[in-house]
């Protein structure tokens, strides 16, 4: 977990040494710092920081038998290439617990290419299945599958995310993968992958 914190930080001094772009970029400040900024703050609230004091959120004690929750959130992925990518993009994942399905996806990526600028990626990465319970009644398991493509890159995504429920009440879900395969402009490269997610207002 201490090298996705890491990730986290290098994307960030990135992302602000990046050159306007993002979703509206006539003000004259990229709006993906925001962006940025708001998954930072999630991220702590659920996965905290011991360093600083903060408490992660405990992982669930009492599943719901019943009901849907929506979790928003981010994910971010790191590229292991030559050039390595850091990318950043929304969450959203809806739990059915009677059926224990799981749907949802992964959009509005941006990150750094190859050149070490920052760029939009285009696509989508689909949560194709999924399932509750495993080792503990709190676990949770996606299947995800995408591509995401900017000038020069193509990212395709096929992969599973491990992780579970925390808090209780359910507040949120944390997921990773940390020797993910990517397919990056052809070459089968290693990748991690977190997803974080608290219940939708």
């Amino acid at each position: 977990m201490l090298r996705m914190f890491s990730i986290f930080l290098a994307a960030l001094v990135l992302a602000a040494c990046g050159a306007g772009g993002g979703d509206s970029p006539g003000s004259g400040i990229d709006p993906r710092l925001g962006r940025l900024d708001i998954y930072a703050a999630q991220k702590l609230r659920v996965l905290g920081d011991p360093g600083a004091g903060v408490m992660a959120m405990p992982v669930t004690a009492e599943m719901p038998t019943s009901g849907t929750v929506d979790f928003a959130g981010f994910a971010t992925i790191n590229i292991e290439a030559q050039d390595p990518l850091v990318l950043f993009g929304d969450l959203l994942v809806s739990v059915t617990f009677e059926t224990e399905q799981i749907a949802g996806h992964m959009n509005r990526f941006f990150g750094t290419n190859s050149q070490g600028q920052v760029v939009d990626y285009a696509g989508d990465i689909a949560v194709i299945s999924g399932a509750v319970g495993g080792a503990a009644a709190s676990d949770v398991r996606l299947e995800y599958a995408g591509m995401l493509t900017a000038p020069d890159e193509t990212l395709v995504f096929d992969g599973t995310a491990a992780g579970s429920f925390l808090a209780t009440p359910i507040a949120a879900i944390s997921l990773s993968e940390l020797e993910a395969a990517v397919l990056h402009n052809g070459i089968m490269t290693n990748a991690t992958l977190l997803l974080v997610g608290e219940v939708a207002q």
